[in-house]
């Protein structure tokens, strides 16, 4: 297809070849909706800061009173109770990097409150090679912590069944507290906190407890937004370009001008 306008001495032509403009009208809306799509979860990252932030200042509630919100209103509240600690009675969940080192973070099931609560303690660090499992001291006891409701945003991806060791300690891949709560129950002979409670950073009877909000900051998403916006404008340009002579008609109108 060839479109022309008359101009000075020049006209400017447009010749459409299918196969680039196929090109770029499949990859032009992809790159433009991916960047988009970065933006809104770049989003979504900053309303979990902003909600971290804000459950910060609250003050920490029992469980029977967490229980009582609403379910899309219990990530990131502050908790705080007395739980009883058995000192092998906890599960490593495999394969956890801090600092690109391998290592477990330590789940222990604590009675509280006539529940068991799956407590995180943290981070501990994890012989690469696998050789040997760490055996971490836990408390034993009752003790007063503070922790976190931690809510996961999906389903992990997981290699075979993931189980509820009915023998502990024991190297699970995931917490799957959701199947996990008829043989928890059957176990402990009482019904099971729902979520995980993540220790916070200060509490004495936590390893490494310091826990990510996000895995990529709400700017390192708009920074890749910027990337798929200046991919696509790359890609229309190129398309102008390669289907018309404007650069030489701009050219010429340039020295035109000049003259």
């Amino acid at each position: 297809m060839s479109v022309e306008c008359n101009q000075t001495k020049m006209n400017l032509r447009v010749e459409l070849d299918w196969r680039t403009t196929l090109a770029t009208v499949l990859l032009f809306p992809t790159l433009v909706s991916l960047g988009f799509w970065q933006l809104e979860r770049g989003n979504e990252k900053a309303g979990l800061i902003a909600r971290l932030e804000e459950r910060r200042l609250e003050p920490p509630m029992s469980l029977p009173a967490a229980l009582r919100l609403p379910t899309d209103d219990l990530a990131d509240r502050q908790v705080t109770f007395t739980g009883s600690f058995k000192a092998q009675d906890f599960v490593l969940l495999d394969n956890r990097l801090r600092d690109g080192r391998f290592g477990y973070e330590v789940v222990a099931f604590v009675s509280a409150d006539a529940l068991v609560v799956p407590l995180n303690l943290g981070w501990i660090e994890g012989d690469r090679s696998r050789m040997t499992t760490p055996s971490p001291e836990l408390p034993n006891g009752e003790h007063t912590v503070r922790g976190r409701i931690y809510q996961p945003a999906g389903d992990a991806f997981m290699l075979g069944d993931n189980k509820f060791p009915k023998r502990r300690p024991a190297i699970v891949q995931q917490l799957t507290l959701s199947n996990w709560a008829e043989p928890m129950r059957a176990e402990f002979e009482r019904p099971v906190f729902p979520y995980e409670i993540r220790l916070l950073p200060a509490e004495p009877t936590a390893f490494r407890a310091e826990w990510a909000v996000v895995n990529q900051t709400p700017a390192k998403h708009r920074g890749y937004a910027v990337q798929w916006f200046t991919m696509a404008l790359a890609l229309g340009l190129a398309f102008i370009f390669r289907s018309s002579n404007l650069a030489a008609w701009l050219r010429h109108r340039l020295m035109s001008n000049g003259s």
